[in-house]
């Protein structure tokens, strides 16, 4: 108040102009608070005697929106096949690519990258979502039921807002008003482009858990949805709804004006819809829902990136939209950083079994201590096993044994070391001999005997066989290979051709 005061006095005084026009804008000041994240004032043209001339925002003719959703904590191809697609490995070499060659493009995830399994490996896995999207660099992820806890889990906190923005308008702690998330995020492309990524949940999809177990609710997500997409209007270009869920026809989502594009990312079916044969890529369907263009996600278990072209008019609508769906496959190296990521989950898994093992021998030794049992002969006992190996049947299957060592078969342990993944439970069962009986192989280090499909893989563990030996033993036929050869793991999979390769 006091620099008001010289002002007018230095005003009364005689001051330049200048010189009063300066004390005047500091008098303003002092009185008219700051404005908090204002939204920048749009170009004007320079100071002239005649006229402010406005310039209009140039709008970019085009954006590339990229998606991904419903991974279910697939984080890595299993790399056993030619045809084995998926990994952020290979996303991130693709992301790169387009990023090189596209000047706006936004990058976004819709929900359960966790989940499709659970115990250790699926927190683990959690961990390497979170750490994946940081380096991918995604703009903005819409929490899925598998992330609020589906499965009595609730992997969202494993997800840093502050790597990549977290936006869901419906999600509450219990009895607030105010959602654990912002509703919307501005993500700002090169090209000037100002886009609002909107982000909402169908809670039927959590089930009772979200409140008994985790103390939250998914409101309707509908509701003051319209209210929001008027706020990131006026903030934004372009808004983009990401809806989490499969929208009721009578919703009433049609209705809500101001969204030019909605991406349900749960998934409407278990079909999938594939490229043909030798190509990588393939069109997917784009659709309407009132005055947005709709996009119903078809990726999931992190075989593909869908990619949205859109064509963007003067006043930043969109005036055509191509769908596509990009597998990763091999073609695709995998990025050096993610690999880093790929070896220390490795790690903590193999931590964690050889840390089960030791701990689980140790407790049953102390039981049997425990009960007076000599340990050596109980040793000898229970940890016989009814696996000879393959280099037991040479004795007498000599031809034979021939044809397998010279199979992919006999050095299938050798593909998981290539990619330091010989401790992963997931991926041992069809690397190994007698992964699920007692006493067949239990991890790499204290069985590595029975490491690779030998002959007993197949066939069913030999020792009685060698006693008394008989005709018919261990048949096995097309279902035995497809106990491992399923449709998920290796969709190529010929079993006549593949018979033929080893046929004894």
């Amino acid at each position: 108040m006091g620099r008001r005061l010289e002002c007018l006095i230095l005003a009364r005084k005689g001051q330049s102009g200048m010189k009063l026009l300066a004390c005047v804008t500091i008098a303003l000041a002092a009185v008219i608070p700051p404005v908090i994240n204002a939204t920048p004032a749009k170009p004007v043209a320079a100071h002239s005697s005649v006229a402010v001339v406005s310039h209009k925002k140039t709008i970019p003719s085009s954006l590339v929106l990229l998606y991904s959703a419903s991974a279910q904590g697939q984080i890595r191809s299993c790399n056993c096949t030619k045809f084995r697609f998926g990994g952020y490995g290979r996303e991130l070499t693709l992301l790169k690519s387009i990023r090189s060659s596209a000047k706006d493009v936004l990058l976004i995830e819709g929900g359960d990258l966790c989940g499709g399994d659970s115990g250790f490996q699926a927190d683990l896995k959690a961990d390497v979502a979170s750490k994946a999207i940081g380096i991918l660099g995604y703009n903005a992820m819409a929490p899925g039921e598998e992330e609020l806890g589906a499965r009595d889990v609730q992997y969202l906190k494993r997800f840093d807002p502050k790597s990549v923005p977290i936006v869901c308008a419906n999600l509450y702690k219990t009895g607030e008003t105010k959602p654990l998330y912002p509703p919307f995020v501005i993500c700002h492309t090169s090209g000037g482009l100002d886009v609002a990524v909107i982000g909402v949940v169908d809670g039927s999809l959590v089930g009772a858990a979200l409140t008994t177990t985790f103390g939250m609710e998914a409101k309707n997500p509908l509701e003051g949805l319209g209210a929001i997409v008027k706020q990131a209007r006026a903030k934004a270009d372009l808004v983009v709804l990401v809806y989490h869920g499969v929208p009721a026809a009578d919703s009433g989502l049609d209705k809500i004006q101001g969204i030019d594009l909605i991406l349900t990312s749960h998934p409407h079916s278990s079909a999938r819809i594939f490229p043909v044969k030798d190509s990588n890529s393939i069109e997917a369907p784009v659709k309407k829902l009132g005055g947005a263009v709709l996009i119903n996600s078809e990726t999931s278990t992190n075989w593909s990136l869908g990619r949205l072209d859109l064509e963007l008019g003067t006043d930043a609508r969109i005036k055509s939209a191509k769908h596509t769906l990009f597998y990763l496959d091999r073609s695709y190296d995998e990025d050096p950083a993610m690999v880093k990521v790929y070896d220390d989950y490795n790690e903590r898994v193999k931590k964690v079994v050889l840390d089960t093992a030791a701990e689980f021998k140790k407790n049953a030794e102390a039981l049997l201590t425990k009960r007076g049992l000599d340990l050596n002969q109980m040793r000898l006992r229970l940890h016989k096993s009814p696996f000879t190996t393959s280099d037991k049947c040479k004795d007498c299957h000599a031809q034979i044994y021939d044809i397998w060592a010279n199979s992919s078969h006999a050095h299938a342990m050798t593909t998981l070391q290539k990619t330091k993944q010989e401790f992963d439970p997931e991926c041992v069962r069809c690397h190994t001999t007698g992964t699920s009986v007692r006493n067949g192989f239990s991890n790499f280090k204290d069985t590595p005997q029975l490491a690779n499909i030998q002959c007993e893989a197949c066939h069913g563990p030999g020792q009685d066989h060698i006693k008394a030996p008989a005709k018919g033993f261990g048949k096995a036929g097309e279902e035995t290979c497809r106990s491992c050869h399923t449709d998920e793991r290796t969709p190529d999979f010929d079993y006549a051709a593949s018979w033929a390769k080893i046929m004894h």
